[in-house]
């Protein structure tokens, strides 16, 4: 006996597969009563597919002036040119940016080491996971430059770009790897903006990265399941002091509030090599263990494996670096130094603070370590 109905869906499954947008499949369902009836009738099923969604950034690794100012049109041509081949669907960049948000992403230099992170695979689950998507492609200015030649009797200028492009799926491992690119553009008489000679360049890496993309699409692995991310505090002995403070300023909040903590500066929390902002604060992870490393300055940085897990508040006890030790002597002079700083800073804004130092301890001579407390009680 033939099985019509397993063979028509392992074949919409794999056309399915390698479709961007969401599609609805109709197939006709064969309905036995028992082994030795005939068909009694027919049944309409509907099967939906989710598309596979991808999130594009561009690196610069060039020292080129004015070169950091193309990435974000760079990034907007490579994402056109994906998108036109309905490979994946591409993310709009407000939408990234609206996600990094969501995960307390907010300064420029926290997105480029989470972006940095994920050339190196570190960051790369990471990305996905704050961004919720299936793939992230990178595409990197590795090279460019201008060399002076004599064409014809005529001054021109060669215009050199090298490009690389790389996808990787929310494990981090990477799927396509475009073969490193290199095209010369030869211009005579080239008193323009370099620039302008470069975006043609660009151009043309442009579509053929996105026809490489589309032509790999097919055969990248399956996207896989994302765990739902859960909130976590950290925070460390030094900047305790910091939460003591705020406590006593509960009407700030918003970007006031943010200057005060610039102020007196934070320690940086990073998880799985991608910097995820600073403590004392709330943060967003996926539950299981993570590479967790917190630095702050004047102090030894901690680096060890944690276990994050829902509402699990962690309190990295700092230990002093010989740096610290010659400025500050104990961590207790830091602190002080700190809340002084933060009061003044304060003052200066029209808030009134008042901070009680008189339980403080000296912890400057005690290893580096983490205290993890459960506010949940699980």
């Amino acid at each position: 006996m033939r099985f019509p109905v397993l063979a028509a869906a392992a074949a919409l499954s794999a056309a399915a597969f390698a479709q961007e947008t969401t599609t609805t499949t109709t197939t006709t369902t064969t309905v036995v009563t028992n082994i030795t009836t005939s068909v009694v009738e027919d049944v309409r099923v509907e099967t939906q597919y989710a598309p596979r969604k991808a999130a594009i950034f561009v690196v610069n690794r060039t020292r080129v002036p004015g070169m950091d100012d193309e990435v974000d049109g760079v990034r907007d041509r490579l994402a056109a040119a994906i998108a036109a081949t309905d490979a994946v669907t591409v993310m709009d960049s407000a939408d990234v940016d609206s996600s990094f948000r969501r995960w307390k992403v907010t300064t420029e230099a926290e997105r480029r080491g989470l972006v940095d992170g994920i050339l190196s695979g570190g960051s790369a689950t990471r990305v996905a996971q704050m961004l919720e998507c299936d793939y992230v492609v990178v595409g990197t200015i590795v090279r460019a430059d201008a060399i002076s030649r004599m064409q014809g009797g005529k001054p021109s200028k060669v215009f050199t770009l090298r490009m690389t492009l790389k996808v990787l799926d929310s494990t981090g491992g990477t799927v396509f790897s475009m073969p490193p690119w290199t095209r010369q553009l030869p211009i005579l008489d080239a008193d323009g903006d370099p620039l302008a000679f470069y975006n043609m360049l660009f151009d043309t890496w442009s579509e053929e990265a996105g026809a490489a993309v589309a032509n790999s699409a097919p055969r990248w692995r399956a996207p896989a399941a994302v765990a739902e991310p859960v909130e976590f505090f950290v925070t460390t002995t030094v900047d305790g002091v910091v939460e003591a403070l705020e406590s006593q300023t509960k009407g700030v909040q918003g970007e006031l509030l943010q200057e005060l903590r610039k102020v007196v500066g934070g320690a940086t929390v990073e998880i799985d090599g991608a910097v995820v902002g600073s403590a004392p604060g709330q943060f967003l992870a996926t539950p299981g263990t993570h590479d967790f490393v917190v630095r702050r300055d004047w102090m030894k940085p901690f680096k060890g494996k944690l276990k994050v897990s829902k509402g699990v508040r962690l309190n990295v006890a700092l230990e002093m670096s010989e740096e610290g030790i010659a400025k500050w002597g104990t961590v207790e002079k830091l602190r002080a130094d700190v809340a002084r700083a933060y009061a003044e800073a304060a003052w200066r804004r029209g808030i009134k603070v008042n901070v009680d130092t008189q339980n403080w301890r000296d912890v400057g001579d005690v290893p580096a370590k983490i205290t993890v407390e459960n506010v949940n009680g699980n």
